[in-house]
This record gives C-alpha cells, structure tokens and sequence, in this order.
C-alpha cells in the first residue's frame, strides 16, 4: 500500500508540475486533503497495527507519509500563490 501511494502521489505532483493551465483552487483542495488523509490512514495502520510493520515495511510507510505531507504543502503553496 505504501509504494501504490508513493507512486501515486508523486504522479499527481509531477502531472502538475508539467500542466501549462492551472486548474481550480477545489483541486487543489482536493488534493490536499487526499494527500492528507492517505498519510493519515498510513499513520493509523502503522500505530494500530505495528506487527505489520517491520523493517523495510515500516521505512518505505514513513517515506510515503512524508511525501504525502510534502505534496500536500506543495498544493498548499500552488494554492495560496494563485495568480
């Protein structure tokens, strides 16, 4: 789950960065908050059930939910910088 989410996430982030139009400030809010509820659901798993995750389980868990709160700042700031 957490690859499928890393490859997720870094896709939506990428097809914006090469998008010519913006699109509307909701998607942007959607995306923020996808990209803060899968880390959310990542977090819960791994606190509720931590045999789970063991070793690379768990370090491959942590980078998605960085990336995820990354790319939700990155829409955050994409968001707010509106021209």
């Amino acid at each position: 789950m957490a690859i499928a989410s890393i490859t997720v996430m870094l896709w939506i982030m990428w097809s914006d960065t090469i998008r010519a139009k913006r699109p509307s400030p909701i998607l942007y809010a959607v995306r923020i908050a996808l990209f803060l509820i899968v880390s959310g659901v990542l977090i819960l798993n791994m606190v509720r059930r931590p045999d789970l995750f063991h070793g690379g389980a768990r370090s491959i868990t942590i980078v998605a939910v960085v990336v995820g709160f990354l790319g939700a700042g990155y829409f955050a700031r994409r968001l707010t910088l509106r021209k």
